[in-house]
């Protein structure tokens, strides 16, 4: 992927390559009917794909030009790579980061990983929702199995896990359905929700009683959102709620900073009256009606507002002041269309963003929350939400008088360690009886490996997800079994040597047939051997590495870690008291083995000392200041220097 020009890519015209509608693709149908497995699915999803050539190691790729919209014309590629696992430096899924607008991988089994999404604050054309809604149809019509994704997405230095947690009791993702998965430093799921009840019911009474005499801006911050909810807020999930809501109401291009009628500020040297501004800005709004809400250009708009306003300087003026602004209930985009250089103006409908007292004309509307309402402009919102998510959650200033702020930097740094979500899309195949591919019969089997040596117990126990395998009404049962085998030969690279042996549970002779034997649609586990026992699953480590960290953490969770250079435990270098931007001595050692050597002068004999070490002695030799050596006499002699 190194090599892949996507600049390039991007400025070639397209003229004969299909264009598919972005907000479509992946849907049913659309650009194909996904009916089979996975592997199934993505073969004949790229059948409409346009084939770019190979890449590095021969990998092949293939384009799909998708539109986002005709006015003004955006259009986006989605490249899809195959790397075949013999042409990968490493036969193990390693994840990387690109600069790409989307950027996920499928293994062959079905399941995944997204690993990039970059929003408009990224420079993406795409707003993040987008992005998401596109992959979600794409991994369900794919009928992926679980897809991972490690959540370090944020806004203006917050935290989205941190902010929606609080906010909706979910993440971001959780909008499209994905949920706690693992935690960080030994957090579970008990553990994070727990920390998320305790900052969502945070009462705000207690939190300004605290407040009031360090800090008196959260206070009127408070005060003025709570004017503008319909509802009383009573907790910082309350608060943090009704801020994104209002968030979501307030169009993106505003400006608006007071209340009239015409929804711009007139200018006091203005040579116009308020009357014919709003007279002028009636008619064009009227006039961009009747385009049915499509894109018009500025001459198209003028021309039509002559034929009531007969001032040309009126309607100039009007038309500049005009864009992006609201008028009753629209709001007037203006836009340069990037083909023909000219400006075009839009309608666009809000009024199904507020509540449903304020849809009755919103020009002459004397609802003091609904005037109020335009005096927030979103820049202020997102300022006023940036400071509370500073000095409320994520870095508040002390109290001596009360250790309220600490509780909730513990909850907080709990909620961001739990970061790793998971979606199951179709965890399990649909289990179906009827016919399969060419008017074969569907049988779901899965693999269970033995007798492999160097293959710990429970990894030898270890099956595999169920795969669907299509076979005819007259096949035996030595026939499935090489199905199988090919079929899981084809998906696993570590299975390249896989050999199936029996079924388990059945007693049936190679030479039966199987449907005589087993029901269609049946479940089979079949038992076998393999030689590659180091690279069957993800993540094994022949080394058999120790983690034992005073987290409770057992496993490599991914966090930073640092190994003791006489025991070899693995612990969180967070905590062993090692900051993130600190590089790791080169010499460390856990404190169960420092608190050993501190004691050694205290021993009666050097062999006190060895026996101290008799767990590690394999390993002393590896750290530079002490060295052993035991004699054929038994007498053991330690030199430190």
């Amino acid at each position: 992927m190194l090599h892949l020009d996507i600049i390039g890519s991007k400025k070639r015209k397209r003229l004969c390559g299909r264009v598919f509608r972005f907000k479509n693709f992946g849907e049913p149908g659309y650009p194909v009917e996904f009916s089979g497995s996975f592997r199934e699915n993505v073969k004949e999803l790229l059948g409409f794909g346009h084939m770019e050539g190979t890449l590095y190691k021969g990998m092949p790729i293939w384009s799909f030009q998708l539109e986002v919209h005709r006015h003004p014309p955006l259009h986006i590629l989605l490249f899809v790579i195959e790397e075949p696992i013999e042409a990968s430096p490493n036969p193990h899924c390693k994840h990387c980061q690109y600069s790409h607008t989307m950027y996920g991988v499928f293994h062959s089994n079905g399941f995944g990983h997204l690993l990039c999404v970059n929003g408009l604050e990224m420079g993406s054309d795409l707003a993040g929702h987008q992005i998401l809604e596109f992959w979600d149809r794409l991994c369900t019509g794919l009928r992926a199995r679980k897809v991972s994704l490690n959540d370090t997405s944020h806004k203006r230095g917050m935290e989205l896990r941190l902010l929606h947690g609080i906010a909706y009791n979910v993440t971001w993702f959780g909008r499209w359905g994905y949920k706690f998965s693992r935690g960080s430093f030994g957090i579970n799921e008990p553990i994070y929700q727990r920390a998320l009840e305790a900052i969502r019911g945070m009462p705000l009474c207690l939190l300004l009683h605290h407040i009031a005499t360090s800090n008196q801006d959260i206070p009127i911050i408070l005060s003025r959102y709570q004017t503008l909810s319909d509802h009383s807020l009573l907790t910082i999930g309350d608060l943090f709620h009704s801020m994104l809501e209002l968030k979501s109401c307030l169009p993106r291009e505003t400006c608006i900073n007071s209340y009239n009628s015409t929804g711009f500020l007139v200018e006091t040297n203005c040579r116009w009256s308020t009357k014919r501004v709003e007279m002028a800005t009636r008619v064009i709004v009227e006039a961009l009606k009747r385009a049915e809400l499509r894109w018009v250009s500025r001459q198209e708009v003028r021309d039509a507002a002559r034929a009531y306003i007969g001032d040309t300087g009126l309607l100039d003026f009007v038309l500049k002041s005009l864009g992006n602004h609201i008028v009753g209930n629209y709001l007037v985009r203006r836009s340069l269309n990037p083909v023909t250089k000219v400006l075009e103006y839009c309608l666009q409908d809000i009024s199904n963003v507020f509540t449903s007292h304020d849809h009755q004309g919103l020009i002459m509307n004397d609802n003091p929350k609904a005037k109020a309402r335009y005096k927030i402009t979103r820049v202020q919102l997102m300022k006023d939400m940036v400071y509370l998510y500073k000095y409320i959650v994520k870095d508040p200033k002390p109290t001596p008088s009360t250790g309220l702020f600490s509780a909730i930097q513990v909850a907080a740094r709990i909620i961001l360690d739990a970061k790793y979500l998971m979606k199951e899309y179709f965890g399990e195949l649909p289990f179906q009886v009827e016919l399969g591919l060419e008017g074969k019969l569907n049988l779901y089997c899965t693999i269970m490996l033995r007798n492999n040596e160097g293959l710990d117990e429970n990894l030898r126990a270890a099956v595999q997800p169920y795969e669907c395998i299509s076979m005819k009404g007259n096949a035996t049962i030595d026939e499935l079994k090489l199905e199988v085998e090919r079929n899981f030969k084809d998906i696993y690279w570590g299975l390249r040597n896989l050999v199936v042996e029996s079924i388990l549970n059945l007693n049936a002779k190679g030479t039966d047939m199987v449907f005589r034997v087993i029901e269609v649609g049946h479940k089979l586990v079949l038992e076998g051997c393999n030689n590659d026992t180091g690279e069957i699953f993800e993540g094994y480590n022949s080394n058999n590495f120790i983690v034992d960290c005073s987290c409770g953490t057992k496993d490599d969770d991914g966090e930073r870690m640092v190994s003791c250079d006489i025991c070899e435990v693995w612990q969180h270098t967070r905590c062993v008291q090692i900051s993130d931007d600190e590089e790791i001595p080169q010499i460390f050692l856990c404190k169960r083995c420092e608190q050993g050597i501190v004691l050694f002068p205290s021993c009666h004999s050097f062999r006190n000392f060895f026996s101290f070490f008799q767990c590690t002695k394999k390993y002393i030799y590896k750290f530079p200041y002490i060295m052993w050596q035991k004699f054929p006499s038994d007498n053991l002699h330690v030199i430190i220097w």
